[in-house]
């Protein structure tokens, strides 16, 4: 009885608070979301066994909660940390896969998690291969350049090593409705890229120079990890496009191609393992089944989870915003 009245009294709650950003949840159980390994596969799964780490990273690279309307989310650069943190604490993990499943994300998420993943190597010293999935794009592929070794399967799309900054203009369709914008602003450029006004020359030239300076960070990325593109190729590998694992392992974007059994096999070879058991991380409540299994969005079980927030619903949105990111899918 208690619980029916609590479910009635939120749905009145719900009708309440109206259509803003606002969150009801109702959780019937304790929820514990903290992070905790769970057995995969392996030869051995004993207490003391060696361990490989699997790490997924999939969808939109973003440092804010990938909410929708059903769900909380969680924000990706966050979570790769936290996992990060907890392989870090766990001495029988030898080495790690990242499966990368991503079209790329904003320049700055990237760019955190790439570091992340270069400061946890060298604290750990422990090796790192990344497996490609259907798409390991820009910012994707620019958090795999922190790896010791990396695969795709033939079927991969990867590359599009470039910088792109979309931008909207409003003005045309505001006249025809007789609508008209005018900003206060403290200095000629404070409303460069602006969706309400016409863009001058001088902001082309800034916001082109933002994305010449995060496009020589970028190149410079790939140049600093390991790989094997000749000279002659550079150009053409670095102006943006998007290539299949096929033609990224003849052009040395990727190390080889291989499967992600592979990508396990070869992280045992770095680790000098003979046998490992297999383990990722997982939220409480969450299921690995095999290799293939993915956390799902929404960790934490409730029975009314509405959450509405426009703001991070999709990318790009009308807010200008530098991206490493794919925008073919």
């Amino acid at each position: 009885m208690r619980t029916l009245t609590t479910i009635l009294a939120s749905l009145v709650l719900i009708l309440l608070v109206g259509c803003g950003q606002r969150t009801v949840q109702i959780s019937l159980i304790p929820v514990d979301d903290r992070l905790s390994p769970q057995l995969v596969a392996g030869e051995d799964a004993g207490m003391f066994a060696d361990r490989i780490a699997l790490v997924e990273v999939s969808g939109l690279l973003v440092n804010f909660s990938r909410g929708s309307l059903l769900s909380t989310g969680t924000n990706p650069v966050s979570d790769f940390r936290e996992v990060l943190d907890a392989i870090a604490r766990d001495d029988k993990v030898k080495a790690v896969v990242l499966r990368l499943n991503t079209p790329g994300g904003t320049v700055t998420a990237s760019e955190m998690m790439y570091r992340d993943l270069l400061a946890f190597k060298k604290a750990t010293g422990k090796p790192v291969v990344v497996s490609m999935m259907d798409v390991c794009a820009s910012g994707g592929y620019y958090l795999s350049c922190a790896a010791d070794y990396r695969y795709a399967y033939p079927t991969t799309i990867t590359g599009s090593i470039g910088v792109i900054m979309q931008t909207m203009n409003f003005t045309g369709t505001m006249a025809k409705l007789g609508i008209t914008a005018e900003a206060f602003t403290s200095g000629p450029n404070k409303d460069t890229g602006s969706p309400l006004r016409p863009m001058k020359d001088t902001d082309r030239e800034l916001l082109q120079h933002m994305v010449t300076q995060f496009y020589g960070r970028f190149v410079a990325t790939v140049k600093a990890a390991p790989n094997h593109v000749q000279d002659k190729n550079w150009t053409m590998v670095t102006d943006g496009r998007v290539v299949t694992g096929q033609d990224a392992a003849e052009l040395g974007l990727v190390d080889a191609l291989g499967s992600l059994d592979d990508a396990i096999a070869q992280a045992k070879q770095r680790a000098g393992l003979s046998r490992a058991t297999l383990i990722t991380y997982k939220r409480t409540g969450a299921v690995a089944g095999s290799v293939y299994a993915q956390t799902p969005a929404n960790p934490a079980l409730s029975l009314v989870n509405i959450n509405i927030d426009t703001a991070a619903l999709a990318l790009p949105s009308v807010h200008p915003q530098f991206l490493y990111l794919w925008t073919g899918q």
